[in-house]
Order: C-alpha cells, then structure tokens, then sequence
C-alpha cells in the first residue's frame, strides 16, 4: 500500500532540530530506522534536522543513514554539544585523564565522578569520524551541530548524560557541583566555528546566558548559515543580531521552549521577519517513534506553528523556503 502524503501544515514544515535520547543504543536506533520505514505516511525529504552532541550518537548517526530506506528525509548534524564538551580536547598533545579534567572543571571533579568520566577524546579525531560518515554516505547536505555555550551547566553525578556505564538509576539524573568551565567551552566551540565556516554550511548553535560571548565570536566567521536554536535570548539581543544584516541568520522555535513563554515568543515573532523563522521540536525521535507516539511528536511542531500564527501570519510554504534557504538548497 503506498504511503500517504502528510496533511497541511506537516508537509511543509520541517524538524529543524531534534535528537536521539542521551542513552540510545545501536539496537535502539535500529528500531527508530524500522519505525520511519514503516510509518503509514511519507516524511517530506530534509524533514528531521538530526542533531549529534557527542561521540556515541555519532555511531547512531552512522547506523541510522545506513538502515533507512530514503535517507533523504534526515539532514544529519555532527557537533559537540557544551554539556558534553568536557569529554574532549582540541590540542595535537593529550593530557592524562587527571590533568585534563582538573584543567577543565571547576571545581576539579571528586574522585568518585573522574573514575566515571572515560579518557578524553580528540576532538580531531572526532571530526575525522565525523567526514569517514559524510564521505561513506556520500552526505550531500549535512550541518554542524548542536554546538554552543551554556554557562548553567553542571556535570552530572554519571560523567555525562547516557553514560552507559553508569548504573545508579536512583541518582542519574543528579548534578554535581563542578562546571565546565567557559574557557574550554568556548575552545570547544571556536574549532567548530570554523569547521563550519570552512565547509560554509549551517551551525545549529545553543547558548544559555552566554549571548553576548556568543554573538561576538560567531560574528568573526562570515561563511555561517547561523541556525539559532530555541532562542532564549532577550529581545534587545534578538535585534542585535537582526541589525547586522546577516542574510543567512534564522530562528529556530520549538513549542515546549518558546511556546511555554507566550510573552517574549509574541515580541520575537513580531521582531522577526517572517524568512527568519524556523520550526523545530528539540526532542528525542527515537522515544517518539519506537514508542508509537507520533501524535505526540507532530503536535510540537504544529504547536509552535499554531502560536506563531496567532500573533503573526506565517504561511507554512514560508517556513518551507526558509528551510531549504538555511541550507543554501534552491527548491
């Protein structure tokens, strides 16, 4: 039986950010493959905006283009996230385990939480990963991403979110008190920026409390599509973005982020053009589709849709455009 068609306005909006969960597993991610194969209804192609945010779901990335039956329908993102961003180094040299966490986190980590944390990881070595994938897949389109600054962030009592070899269920979810620190974050961060200008394709960027830093190091490369994810930031800084004239500069806006704070999504959606919008869901698919709650998955994406129109009319072809736009693709 062929496939039907999404209805208006699905099958012209698009993901433009999403995830796999922080524990997803190889035979998790066959699941999600089966379940898109099998979905009743045919996904637009460049519809999910898969993000990777560390060096486990970049495996899942590479199973997930591997299984699916029209790979078309997911634009795959290779970043380092800055939750996860104290896993790796940008240095030719590695430093032991010790020295590299204590130069990183602050406060240096307990002995409990650096037993947790594993080796530290070249984050060459990781973007070499990153193009064997783009070169075995023959990856047309692809973006740089989630990658950013957060300056709220704590460690995990587990080293890292999805640690698989962390067990204590009762305590996973626990922060401990050490941070990472912004310096190494932003080192973390710069490597990707200009990854991202070299190849001159989009970067999907997050950022909590760091706008300013933020904005002056992403406005030194000029090659960006810059995607700013859920943004969060003030208005003021909304437009001073929007004052630079950047032609390729969107906003991307999830429901259960923007949506939840009406007020400042109504003054963003007023302050924006409406070629600099972009839909996004900012959840884990995979728990979505393996778990059949598609409804649940699609009403995001409609949701923040439905609460841009109500203060601004946005026509769905728009968002379509703007989509394919930030991947300097021409529909």
């Amino acid at each position: 039986m062929p496939k039907q068609k999404l209805d208006e306005p699905l099958i012209n909006l698009s993901d433009n950010h999403c995830h796999f969960h922080p524990e997803a597993t190889i035979e998790q991610t066959l699941e999600l493959a089966k379940a898109l194969n099998d979905y009743q209804y045919e996904f637009p192609n460049k519809f999910f905006h898969l993000m990777t945010t560390q060096h486990i779901d970049l495996e899942c990335m590479a199973v997930l283009l591997d299984k699916l039956e029209n790979e078309d329908i997911v634009v795959p993102y290779f970043g380092v996230h800055p939750w996860f961003s104290h896993l790796f180094y940008t240095s030719n040299e590695k430093l032991n385990k010790l020295e590299h966490y204590n130069s990183v986190l602050s406060p240096p980590p307990s002995e409990e939480l650096l037993n947790l944390l594993p080796e530290p990881i070249s984050i060459i070595e990781h973007t070499s990963k990153m193009k064997d994938i783009i070169k075995r897949y023959n990856i047309e389109v692809f973006g740089i991403g989630e990658i950013g600054l957060d300056k709220l962030f704590r460690v995990p009592n587990a080293g890292f979110l999805g640690n698989p070899n962390y067990k204590n269920e009762n305590e996973k979810d626990k922060l401990s008190t050490s941070r990472v620190k912004i310096d190494h974050q932003m080192n973390i961060f710069k490597y990707q920026l200009k990854l991202a200008n070299d190849l001159q394709v989009q970067a999907s960027i997050h950022c909590v409390k760091a706008h300013g830093i933020l904005y002056d190091e992403v406005m030194k490369y000029s090659n960006i599509i810059v995607v700013l994810h859920s943004y969060t930031g003030s208005i003021d800084q909304a437009r001073r973005w929007l004052k630079t004239k950047k032609s390729n500069l969107y906003f991307s806006l999830s429901n259960w982020i923007n949506g939840e704070k009406e007020e400042l999504l109504e003054l963003l959606a007023n302050t924006l053009n409406s070629s600099q919008i972009l839909t996004e869901s900012d959840t884990y698919i995979d728990k979505y589709f393996i778990e059949h709650k598609e409804g649940e998955y699609f009403n995001q994406l409609i949701g923040i849709f439905e609460k841009l129109n109500s203060y601004k009319p946005i026509d769905s072809l728009q968002l379509k455009t703007n989509m394919l736009n930030s991947l300097s693709i021409i529909d």
